[in-house]
């Protein structure tokens, strides 16, 4: 086994924050110490909407490690109330407060009757897990919310694992959307990018639909408490996998796809891709690096080398869901090495010796893409050195061809003597 210097993984703070966040209708009150605040607050002004960061600090201070801050707390609470009016406010315990004791399960039960709001707790000091155990746990917490149907509505679903801060993740929403209205299925609610009521609403749904295994721990719990059936289906990357999601869903719910729609999708991404036939013919068997969190990264890297032809040389997990061990066995022949949650030096010198020729990651491949003058495509979150103002998807039919043309153009387009320089 070998030592963790770097984890490539965010601490379980990040993950309940990027859960709750896609509530959009929230506040979200980071109990700790200045620096966790900034850190969050960093990521979503730099990674999300700028005009919806809605992470506001408790006042936490040093002299508070000693005597406690839990009156700081019930402030920013009733604060958060008065100013701001939300339908949920989530209380999130970091690593000094939960050292010292502050109990903010006790806050939030003494100021419930004065605030109309929704209030959440949840523990999430760094020491007790990885990001994908606290967004796990935050879609959880959803589930007290959530108000019983007795005749759940037909060919509704939930999709569960949609994270508003990742790469292009409105866009991907959107595809999504229009694929499954065209096949006549409609979506409910999506957790989490949703207002607080229609995660309220979240069981008048017929099936949940978990997208790459994120979330799958609600969707359980879901099924335990309002007996609604899920599926679990592959990120729609590409046209293999968007086909296969929409025949998966369809086929829970006991419908037929419309084969015709599905042939006619197929033809216009057949036509776009034939229009740069000579760029991706180029890029056949290039040896590639793909980086990135297991919802996503197992069915990214299995589009660029089924689809594409791309040589995944290093596919790096840097955050496990449930699956993870599953996707792990099923992705044998398609992958090279294969590292899950690695330390960044022992990942980053296994990339460097597999000679890779494009590293698909986050902001955080940048250094690692300049020292090995490889193009950096920014599939991964986090991404806070580029913006996405559009609609433009990566998943889905036409987000194949978007994602054939970023890969085409960062790799033309790659300026050695500039980097170089």
């Amino acid at each position: 086994m070998s030592l963790i210097y770097d984890p490539p993984q965010d601490c379980k703070l990040v993950g309940a924050m990027r859960a709750i966040h896609g509530v959009r209708d929230s506040i979200t009150i980071i109990h700790a110490r200045p620096g966790c605040h900034c850190g969050m607050l960093l990521l979503k002004a730099l990674g999300s909407n700028q005009n919806d960061v809605r992470v506001i600090s408790s006042g936490f201070r040093a002299q508070d490690t000693v005597y406690g801050a839990e009156g700081r707390l019930s402030a920013a609470i009733e604060l958060s109330q008065e100013y701001f009016e939300p339908g949920l406010i989530a209380a999130l315990n970091c690593s000094a407060p939960v050292i010292m004791g502050d109990d903010i399960e006790g806050v939030a039960s003494a100021v419930d009757e004065k605030i109309p709001a929704a209030l959440m707790t949840l523990a999430t000091g760094g020491y007790e897990g990885p990001a994908w155990i606290g967004y796990e746990e935050a879609l959880v917490k959803f589930t007290d919310y959530m108000i019983p149907v007795e005749r759940p509505s037909t060919n509704k679903v939930n999709l569960i694992g949609i994270k508003t801060d990742d790469i292009n993740a409105a866009g991907d929403l959107k595809e999504i959307r229009r694929i499954l209205k065209d096949h006549g299925i409609a979506v409910n609610t999506v957790l989490a990018d949703a207002s607080f009521d229609e995660i309220k609403n979240a069981p008048d749904a017929s099936l949940n639909v978990v997208l790459g295994g994120d979330g799958l721990e609600c969707a359980k719990v879901m099924r335990e408490r309002f007996d609604i059936p899920y599926v679990i289906t592959p990120y729609p990357f590409g046209v293999k996998k968007t086909t296969e999601f929409v025949e998966k869903v369809a086929d829970r719910l006991g419908r037929e796809i419309e084969s015709e729609l599905i042939d006619r999708e197929v033809e216009l991404v057949r036509e776009g891709v034939e229009r740069v036939c000579m760029f991706l013919q180029g890029l056949y068997d290039m040896p590639v690096a793909v980086i990135g969190e297991s919802g996503r990264a197992f069915d990214l890297a299995e589009f660029l080398s089924d689809e594409l032809g791309l040589n995944v040389g290093v596919l790096a997990i840097s955050g496990k869901n449930h699956l993870t061990s599953d996707r792990l066995e099923d992705g044998n022949g398609h992958f090279g090495n294969v590292l899950i949650e690695p330390d960044r030096f022992e990942m980053n010198d296994l990339i460097k010796r597999a000679g890779v020729s494009a590293i698909f990651g986050s902001t955080f491949e940048k250094q690692l893409s300049s020292e090995l003058k490889a193009p950096l495509i920014r599939v991964s979150y986090p991404v806070i050195d580029e913006v996405r103002i559009t609609d433009s998807p990566y998943a889905g039919f036409r987000g194949t061809l978007h994602l054939c043309e970023t890969i085409i153009n960062a790799v033309i387009t790659e300026n050695i003597e500039e980097i170089e320089e």
